[in-house]
């Protein structure tokens, strides 16, 4: 076997090995996309739809707004918390 002929099949030996490659990491994104939760819903669009909806709330949290109405729930969740409490005593 001559020189020239070891590097042409060493290179299509790599070139083949690239494309196997290739054709793996189709395969797992493809079945990666193809996984459903139990609800049904493709995760895909679960994260289209987190990504989509994430700037919104993060917007919403930073306006004066949505920390009124954050404040107000953390001194309900501290008032519930503290009724849960006292009521444990009374037992």
């Amino acid at each position: 076997m001559t020189e020239q002929t070891a590097r042409q099949q060493g290179a299509a030996l790599q070139k083949g090995a690239a494309t196997e490659d290739r054709q793996e990491k189709k395969t797992a994104q493809a079945e990666a996309s193809a996984k459903h939760r139990e609800d049904g819903v493709p995760q895909q669009e679960l994260e289209r739809f987190a990504r989509f909806l994430l700037p919104k709330i993060q917007a919403f949290y930073q306006s004066e707004e949505g920390q009124r109405l954050f404040e107000e729930w953390k001194k309900k969740q501290r008032g519930d918390r503290d009724l849960a409490g006292s009521a444990s005593f009374t037992k």
